[in-house]
């Protein structure tokens, strides 16, 4: 992808009813980038990646906030927590887990993807998936800002879109999209406008 006019649309797909995507605008939106520090030679590219995208697409540096937690394992937590401020349109999480020599990497990797996309799947506010998950640092290095490309750039930009596809979906073209408020339920946040 890595590149902002880069979506969905571009590969040529076509549909006989109505069309509904988001743009890759993020001008006015708040974004949230939560990343692990654990892997920081890696993971520090991937949040200069994402930064990068939020300003292509529109983003002001003031709209945009970082947030730090020990590592990927951590993610979903500080990530909840986020959306539950009600302060971003949305979050974009990073971290880079490499493999080593013992079971640890697929508990990390996949208890990550499984809160992460649990956020995600709650459909309350745009979640980005920015988690590496290599079996050698070089494998990271190629995705954190090669020529092939900067993977936080990416999930920034999945960021983007969607919350601009919220947004136009809640009837607000160009507003703040939905979000998330903590409530009664702690575990089933209410949409606030």
């Amino acid at each position: 992808m890595s590149r902002p006019e880069t979506k969905a649309s571009s590969y040529g797909a076509t549909s006989a009813g109505a069309a509904h995507e988001g743009a890759l605008k993020s001008k006015g939106r708040r974004f949230a980038i939560v990343a692990a520090r654990f892997n920081d030679f890696i993971v520090d590219k991937l949040i200069d990646g994402a930064r990068d995208a939020l300003r292509q697409a529109g983003a002001a540096d003031e709209d945009v906030e970082l947030f730090r937690c020990p590592g990927a394992m951590e993610l979903p937590g500080l990530a909840r927590r986020v959306a539950e401020s009600a302060r971003f349109e949305g979050i974009v999480c990073l971290g880079a887990v490499i493999r080593g020599g013992t079971p640890h990497f697929d508990l990390v990797v996949n208890e990550a993807a499984r809160g992460i996309g649990a956020l995600s799947a709650e459909g309350r506010i745009a979640v980005a998936f920015g988690v590496l998950a290599c079996d050698n640092v070089e494998q990271a290095a190629e995705r954190a800002g090669s020529p092939s490309g900067n993977r936080g750039f990416d999930a920034a930009m999945v960021a983007v879109e969607m919350a601009d596809l919220y947004a136009s979906m809640a009837g607000e073209p160009g507003g703040a999209a939905v979000r998330m408020a903590p409530e009664a339920t702690p575990d089933i946040p209410r949409r606030t406008k």
